[in-house]
């Protein structure tokens, strides 16, 4: 049985907390958030992130809306940094009960990026997480379901597994059928949105902030979910920064949660 559970940038607001008991309400299994974030041009927090002094009461929260964190992030690997680094985060996801991490490869460098994802995997099983691997067409490091799958190979990590983001999917290239071919046992988990088109896309980054909602654009949602084992976790990543905050916001993440649930009510 699918988990399906609700991506931050879906939800930006009132952070966290928000999130958590927005999820909740709307009967969802768990929660995709940041324990560590990226940083804007201005080294400002791109996203909320849950706050390592607010752990406990945070823990509470989770627990008592029967909420588990699915995926926390944001934990690339990048040239000229050790995952060593991210350390806290790491610590700071387990604390929480997360079930994994996530990474993007922006490491060019194929044996350190292998070197350092496996690392990241070390360090992840030692605090009883697991590590989801996403290509996306802006990380060169592994930009295709094709490089997802060789590097899963060559890492042979036994808490390691490939995510499968539609809109990465469609825009670099990747198809159904190359789905169909991977080991469903290593895909780990999905992420649903939709888009206008299928073309193929270098830059694609500001269509990954302002996604359109599952079913009302032409990727293949309906047979891509039908190749997903029962095991993988579903993450509803439906961002739209065009939105004004609350009533706009929560009504928009209400119609992706909808949305996405509808998929798998048509497979019955």
């Amino acid at each position: 049985m699918h988990k399906l559970a609700l991506h931050q940038i879906t939800m930006m607001e009132d952070g966290p907390e928000g999130l958590v008991r927005f999820a909740a309400g709307a009967g969802l299994d768990g929660v995709c958030l940041f324990t560590a974030t990226p940083l804007d041009a201005r080294g400002r927090d791109m996203f909320p992130v849950v706050d390592p002094a607010t752990a406990s009461s945070f823990r509470g929260l989770l627990r008592d809306h029967d909420l588990r964190i699915i995926n926390a992030e944001y934990f690339p690997v990048m040239p000229g940094q050790d995952v060593a680094a991210y350390l806290p985060s790491i610590a700071l996801a387990a604390e929480l009960g997360a079930k994994r991490l996530v990474t993007h490869i922006h490491e060019t460098d194929g044996q350190r990026a292998g070197d350092q994802l496996s690392k990241l995997c070390t360090i992840a099983r030692g605090h009883g997480l697991g590590v989801g691997l996403e290509f996306t067409g802006f990380a060169g490091g592994c930009n295709s379901l094709a490089n997802a799958v060789a590097l899963h190979g060559r890492v042979d990590q036994p808490n390691l597994g490939i995510a499968i983001d539609a809109l990465h999917l469609i825009r670099t290239g990747g198809s159904l059928a190359e789905v169909q071919e991977v080991d469903p046992a290593i895909i780990a988990y999905a992420q649903l949105c939709d888009g206008p088109d299928l073309h193929i896309a270098e830059d694609y980054i500001a269509e990954a902030m302002n996604r359109m909602i599952p079913g009302e654009g032409v990727f293949p949602l309906r047979d891509l979910v039908a190749l997903l084992g029962p095991h993988v976790d579903i993450d509803i990543e439906v961002p739209r920064h065009t939105l004004t905050p609350d009533a706009e916001a929560t009504a928009w993440a209400e119609r992706a949660i909808a949305a996405s649930r509808a998929l798998f009510a048509e497979r019955k």
